[in-house]
């Protein structure tokens, strides 16, 4: 089986790697290979600080090596001091903080592109999503114009990440058209497409109307998970199989099929497994209980708001009419049964 391009994002080095930077001399400077695919640990890097020369023209050979030897400890500090404050302000979700200090570590190393990406991935979480756009189309300048073995990784995750924030717009259009260029890059590439992209892709041909476009993406998304053995965390050990991404895909897709409306007993059946799948997840829950109400099946469609109610999560969230659509943009036909379960019409 082909591997799959990475295209989850990178942060500022995690606290513990850039303390221990401090107290050694700083040497060549290199990135992690390997990628975090968790939220918090997305955009985890190593990064180890190379040595600089004074910029003094006028001293002699002698007295710029001295001066570059006492600098660049300095430089490893200060650089050392701002990961850890960017670490710590986005662990605990002081976005604004976090870009603060990505920015002055952009401006100590402004041709280090995983501090212009660390910030634009802020920027998303911020909801400040113009500004990640802005960040984002700088990073794609940066990797070049065509893609090749060395860029195609990066340009990737560029897009996809840029396409998340052109859904914070709103701007679907604008969002499949990066979307499609991410997973074109794997295509092309030989790797299999990134099953949290084609995720994305389908919630947005979803917005756009395409709901079998959409459900063709979201099962896609859910067959690539089922065959994942695992991805690795950011220390390289191998997490355990991301389920919750195939719960929510195979939820999606159930979700898109009803919208449709062509197998109505399918959907319910599908939305059936999947709340028998993940026990904790009330997003199937609430569905099942719209699409069996809709069906006249009242009983059960109570004993499935029950459940949906009894997990981890419960079920406030889907009495509230602007999450359903804004925040987990369940389809308008399957709106409509929820509502009318609600209302016991």
């Amino acid at each position: 089986m082909a591997p799959a391009l990475a295209t989850a994002s990178r942060f500022a080095t995690i606290a513990t790697r850039a303390a221990a930077s401090e107290s050694s001399v700083p040497g060549p400077r290199r990135s992690a290979s390997r990628v975090a695919r968790t939220r918090r640990d997305l955009l985890a890097a190593a990064l180890v600080v190379a040595p600089f020369a004074s910029s003094s023209s006028s001293s002699s050979a002698s007295s710029a090596s001295s001066s570059a030897s006492e600098s660049a400890p300095d430089l490893a500090r200060a650089i050392a001091s701002l990961q850890r404050e960017a670490a710590d302000a986005y662990d605990a979700r002081d976005f604004e903080r976090a870009s603060d200090a990505l920015s002055s570590l952009m401006a100590l190393e402004p041709s280090n592109e995983i501090w212009l990406e660390g910030r634009a991935q802020v920027y998303v979480d911020a909801s400040r999503f113009r500004d990640a756009i802005d960040d984002y189309t700088s990073l794609l300048a940066r990797a070049g114009a065509g893609p090749t073995a060395e860029n195609a990784g990066a340009r990737a995750r560029y897009l996809a990440n840029r396409a998340l924030a052109h859904e914070g717009e709103k701007s679907w259009q604008r969002a499949l058209e990066d979307d499609d260029a991410a997973l074109a890059l794997a295509s092309n590439g030989g790797f299999l497409p990134d099953p949290y992209v084609l995720n994305s892709r389908g919630s947005v041909k979803s917005q756009l109307g395409d709901y079998a476009g959409a459900r063709d993406d979201f099962l896609e998304s859910y067959d690539l998970f089922q065959q994942s053995k695992g991805f690795r965390s950011a220390s390289g050990v191998r997490s355990t199989p991301r389920l919750d991404g195939a719960v929510y895909a195979a939820s999606n897709a159930a979700l898109a099929l009803a919208q449709l409306g062509t197998d109505d007993a399918r959907a319910t059946r599908e939305l059936r497994d999947v709340a028998r799948r993940a026990p904790n997840v009330a997003d199937a829950r609430a569905a099942l209980a719209a699409v069996l109400y809709a069906g006249g099946e009242t009983a059960a469609a109570e004993d499935a708001w029950t459940s949906a109610c009894a997990t981890n999560v419960g079920c406030k969230n889907y009495r509230d009419a602007a999450y359903v659509r804004d925040v987990r943009r369940w389809p308008p036909r399957m709106r409509a049964m929820l509502e009318d379960f609600l209302l016991v019409r």
